[in-house]
């Protein structure tokens, strides 16, 4: 089955070798995982999500989504892969084990976060069932026989965007503090990511004392951390917070790359207020421009752009133009987080030690080496410093904000940043 793409075109003209547009998410059980069980499971899983079973062809010069007729791959190893290629016989999407460790690794033109975590469910529910031999509770999990849902398959950002309401609250688009301009941070094409472990009941009530969020707390901390470690910096550290769209697409189920985000400036007069007043600040900034409204405005700009690309007439030509347009939004971000949210995976979760996401985002490139993925399971919050540059001063002096205001966390470990490569024949 051929499919036409939109939401996913940004994305692939986006993507370099620098710039794989890739995640790894890493689920740590409390057994060794066994490759077999895991091989079944896979197979039943991907039954119910055959808009995953793809891969990306070129039909001309345009390129399109076909059914992949080999199995998803189930792989050996702790180490990269290479989606796309024939490491993963054309699949965007791929599953890996290593000792304790189930991986994940997806194409971020295939889907995101939001749009992985129902086959994340249901993957769990297989495997944990067969492994353990238990009957888990399957509510809320989509199940290899279920009708997959017209409202799964469709792409919400092809529907018209009401453009009166266009700019109703304009994002921070000015240059921002740059880590590679500083002096500390060497970047490079290999990076580390340094875990954390922050239990969640009192992360949480020091969020809410503080009239924070734990994606807007964690922010703040990072803002912070930088501003510390460069208190003359010409330009403002802006730290870019990642937004899920779907609810402003009232499209819950969709399964495409849905996100957008919200700019955080930590400009010099706020660094003079308290630490509570500080939160409320960026608290304040991220509802106005989380509003619905606000989020549609990444949607019309867009289909403004998916206008501009059908005027061009190669991949070569559309791809340069998104990488300008790239570079440009880069220099007007220091740094990144992404909250994935709770993980929510039923009866499984009993089984699951640690929940780790590890993104591409974090670029090897002079803009935003530093990118910090949050996520919660099991009474914890896992928190992953990814940063393409080996000095550990940021991670330091970020753990130094967490002893300051007397928040509980343990550092995990360190480890090589091994997010997916890919492959694309444009």
């Amino acid at each position: 089955m051929r499919r036409e793409l939109y939401s996913e075109l940004r994305t692939i003209y986006e993507t370099t070798a620098a710039k794989p547009n890739t995640f790894r998410q890493t689920i740590k059980l409390g057994d060794l995982v066994d490759g077999q069980i895991l091989r079944k499971a896979v197979d039943r899983t991907m039954e119910r999500y055959p808009y995953f079973r793809v891969r990306l062809v070129m039909e001309g010069d345009v390129p399109v989504f076909e059914d992949n007729p080999s199995p998803v791959p189930v792989i050996h190893t702790n180490h990269q892969t290479v989606l796309g290629s024939e490491q993963t016989s054309g699949h965007l999407l791929c599953f890996c084990y290593w000792k304790n460790r189930l991986h994940i690794d997806a194409y971020h033109g295939l889907t995101d976060g939001g749009g992985i975590a129902p086959l994340l469910k249901t993957l769990l529910y297989y495997y944990c069932s067969d492994f353990y031999e238990v009957k888990l509770s399957h509510a809320d999990i989509r199940l290899s026989d279920d009708v997959v849902s017209q409202a799964e398959w469709d792409d919400p950002a092809v529907k018209p965007v009401d453009q009166r309401k266009r700019g109703l609250i304009k994002k921070w688009d000015f240059p921002a503090f740059q880590l590679a301009d500083a002096g500390i941070a060497n970047v490079t094409a290999e990076g580390i990511v340094l875990n954390m472990r922050i239990p969640e009941r009192a992360f949480m009530e020091f969020n809410i004392s503080n009239d924070g969020s734990p994606a807007t707390i964690v922010s703040l901390l990072l803002a912070r951390t930088i501003k510390a470690l460069h208190p003359d910096a010409p330009l403002p550290v802006v730290i870019a917070m990642c937004v899920n769209q779907r609810r402003a697409l009232r499209a819950p189920m969709a399964h495409q790359s849905l996100v957008g985000d919200v700019r955080l400036p930590f400009t010099e007069r706020m660094r003079k207020l308290p630490f509570h007043v500080q939160a409320t600040c960026f608290r304040g900034m991220v509802t106005l421009q989380s509003d619905d409204d606000i989020v549609l405005d990444d949607i019309r700009d867009y289909q403004s752009l998916m206008a501009q690309l059908k005027t061009m007439d190669s991949s070569s030509e559309r791809k340069a133009y998104c990488a300008a347009r790239m570079e440009e939004f880069s220099r007007c971000v220091t740094a990144t987080v992404s909250y994935v949210g709770k993980a929510n995976l039923g009866d499984a979760e009993q089984f699951i030690l640690e929940n780790n996401v590890m993104p591409s985002t974090a670029l090897p490139s002079a803009y935003t080496p530093l990118t910090i993925e949050l996520s919660a399971i099991g009474g914890y919050f896992f928190l992953n410093f990814v940063q393409m540059f080996h000095e550990e001063d940021y991670f330091s002096m970020f753990v130094r904000q967490f002893r300051k205001n007397n928040i509980e966390y343990d550092v995990l470990n360190v480890t090589e940043a091994r997010f997916p490569f890919v492959e694309l024949p444009l």
